[in-house]
């Protein structure tokens, strides 16, 4: 995520200045990087944008605070240093994989991540003083649509929105540079927008929204905000949908609204507030706008999103399920897309891309992939 959080800055490929060869030396716990761990998070950069691999530092230094910190060489001084070994490997793969150098990054989704929104959320003095989990939040949102292996762009609230079929907005608590506006157009247009709880609640001086929340979206939305119940560490409420036997947990938060247009898709099943939506979805021009009332648990999302991503006409990379610990991600070039394929996991997973006519052009495709193990495939 925040590899594509400094690729949306210009939505072009970045160059990545400074990664850690070894274990750093400042954590709680400064663990070892696996054996193939350095080659696989070298290009996971790459397969998110980035031009480059650079590493800091080259040689450990005798004192100091970081005479312990992650390099190329050791104290040691040889080459036959596993980790000097390591990068070696490195840089003949960046030679093998040269022509995608360049190549970008398009994404039909975007989640919002927005500084300035963050540090409001944070010292709002609102629901929860005791962990709001703004950065959190909008994990759990950037993971659904990443398992699916779709490319996520992560901008702020100054940004277009055009060119996007997904926008979501995890927990916008403040609304600036006319984001209210940009939404409406976006929605307006076809766009299908998503929006949680805790959102529109100040302008962009922090003052607090007059005349009903959230503010300026209140038709797009089809509801209005009511209240807002923050839960107690550990205390959990239950999201039903209205159609089918399904139910998730959640926690943290919980908005009530009013609604008005929208039409509920799942429901609160306890509390004074059970049977009143947790989720809605309203139509407004050519597009459409979802609410999530509640700080659902990651499956709801997984679930939620991939339906979603269907209805929108998203295309994803891979038709096939991506088993967990697997990252997918895409780069294009003027004539070719290079798909990633990644095995984070630290054992073999059995998984075996569909090629559909494309070459591979690095790596090997088997019936499994190993741990920490990398495919290309080039159409």
């Amino acid at each position: 995520m925040q590899h594509d959080i400094m690729r949306t800055l210009k939505k072009e490929p970045f160059i990545l200045m400074e990664s850690c060869p070894g274990p750093t030396n400042w954590q709680s716990v400064s663990k070892l990087k696996r054996p193939g761990m350095l080659e696989t998070a070298s290009l996971q950069a790459v397969a998110h944008g980035s031009d480059s691999v650079m590493y800091f530092q080259i040689r450990k230094g005798r004192g100091g605070t970081e005479k312990f910190h992650g390099a190329l060489i050791d104290h040691y001084g040889k080459e036959d240093e596993r980790t000097y070994q390591e990068c070696k490997e490195v840089g003949a793969d960046l030679e093998q994989i040269d022509e995608l150098k360049h190549a970008n990054v398009k994404a039909d989704v975007a989640v919002i991540y927005d500084w300035e929104n963050r540090w409001a959320v944070e010292e709002a003095q609102g629901p929860r003083n005791k962990g709001m989990f703004y950065k959190e939040t909008v994990e759990k949102h950037y993971y659904a649509f990443r398992k699916l292996g779709l490319n996520v762009d992560l901008p702020d609230m100054t940004q277009d929105l055009d060119g996007y079929k997904i926008v979501v907005a995890p927990m916008l608590y403040m609304f600036r540079a006319g984001f209210e506006e940009k939404v409406r157009k976006f929605v307006e247009n076809g766009g299908t927008f998503i929006m949680t709880y805790w959102s529109g609640v100040v302008d962009e001086n922090d003052l607090c929204v007059l005349g009903g929340t959230p503010g300026g979206l209140m038709d797009v939305m089809g509801l209005r905000s009511t209240e807002i119940d923050a839960l107690y560490d550990g205390e959990t409420n239950v999201v039903k949908a209205v159609v089918g036997d399904v139910s998730y947990q959640c926690e943290r938060f919980c908005q009530l609204v009013d609604v008005k247009t929208a039409e509920p898709l799942f429901v609160y099943g306890e509390d004074f507030y059970a049977g009143t939506p947790a989720m809605t979805v309203n139509e407004f021009g050519k597009g459409k706008a979802y609410y999530i009332c509640a700080d659902a648990e990651q499956k709801f999302f997984d679930n939620v999103y991939e339906e979603i991503v269907t209805k929108a006409g998203v295309e994803r990379p891979l038709k096939q399920p991506v088993p967990e610990g697997i990252e997918v991600c895409t780069r294009q070039s003027k004539d070719a897309e290079y798909v990633f394929i990644q095995n984070f996991n630290k054992v073999s997973t059995v998984f075996k891309p569909e090629l559909d006519g494309a070459e591979v052009l690095f790596g090997e495709v088997t019936g499994e992939m190993k741990p920490f193990s990398t495919i290309i495939l080039k159409r």
